[in-house]
């Protein structure tokens, strides 16, 4: 069985490398701690490169890499792999897959903490240009699938991942690796395609104080704030159209302990946000017409809302 330790970073596909490099640095805090030929290594705070974003003809998410647990080879995840009769290919970054709807996977090893590293963040002491209002960590991603229960089943037995809750019987699964609440959420749409990376933000008045200053730049939070009933955390969602993705800024994620048994929550609007309203439907689409109707908030004119988002 394949043992996890933690999300380790997640790989984007952008056109223009500087400018995706700068983007990320003035809008959401991120900082650029290296560069290898194609790609841009960006960090949250003191970490490991938690986003790599890579010269790409198609932008968008390439995959999501996970550390193994401390004492498990990439020798041993090949063979894993080769039981479980999954294509691969093994390099110098990792070994790298993709799931059953083609996200891609990677597995890379795990990485202790040295020096200052092995201190909490307010303790130690740099003079590097940490950028103020920077998300703590990257928490987790989010799918939407066609398949839920052989993707969930692929997680499980495969990737290496826990179930820590269910939405109704059909509707989303959340997996978790650690103590968090969810690592990986699937749901169920009906259609397969990457939603969402998720960053770890210190408090709410963090959050608000980041979507303030998105909202300079021009992005739209269609959905937020909310409290979500599943995972417990507050959060606000940014769409990220050249990523075509959603960013999620998060805080307070339930943490689960040892005895954790998965539950089943009914598939209603308090499993989702237990202040209110559902997502708008534009949430889970990302074509043209459901973006500008986002943009312009036409979802909430009812009488535009059916001939816009195609119903």
């Amino acid at each position: 069985m394949i043992k996890l330790h933690d999300i380790d970073h997640v790989l984007m596909g952008v056109e223009d490398l500087d400018a995706s490099t700068h983007q990320w640095e003035d809008e959401f805090g991120l900082t650029q701690v290296g560069r290898e030929g194609r790609q841009s290594l960006l960090a949250c705070n003191y970490e490991n490169p938690s986003l790599i974003l890579q010269q790409a003809a198609k932008p968008g998410i390439i995959h999501a890499a996970y550390q193994l647990a401390p004492g498990f080879s990439l020798d041993e995840a090949e063979k894993h792999l080769k039981e479980h009769r999954v294509q691969y290919t093994r390099s110098e970054a990792g070994v790298t897959f993709a799931d059953l709807e083609g996200n891609g996977i990677q597995f890379v090893e795990y990485r202790p903490k040295q020096g200052q590293d092995k201190f909490p963040r307010e303790w130690r002491q740099t003079t590097r240009n940490h950028r103020i209002g920077a998300p703590r960590r990257l928490g987790h991603v989010n799918y939407l699938t066609g398949d839920i229960h052989r993707q969930v089943d692929f997680y499980l037995n495969v990737v290496g991942m826990k179930l820590a809750d269910k939405l109704g019987a059909n509707a989303g699964a959340f997996l978790h690796i650690g103590a968090d609440h969810h690592v990986m959420a699937f749901v169920n749409t009906g259609d397969a395609h990457f939603h969402h990376i998720a960053f770890d933000m210190l408090d709410w008045g963090q959050i608000r104080q980041s979507f303030d200053h998105l909202a300079q730049y021009g992005r739209v939070m269609p959905w937020g704030p909310v409290r979500h009933g599943i995972g417990g955390n507050l959060a606000g969602y940014v769409r990220l159209p050249e990523g075509d993705c959603f960013i999620e800024l998060y805080c307070d994620m339930e943490q689960l302990d040892a005895t954790h048994e998965p539950r089943e929550y009914p598939d209603d609007r308090h499993s989702s946000n237990v202040w209110g309203l559902l997502p708008p439907r534009s949430y889970f689409r990302f074509d043209k017409e459901s973006i500008e109707a986002e943009r312009e908030s036409l979802q909430s004119i009812w009488e535009k809302q059916p001939a816009l988002l195609g119903d």
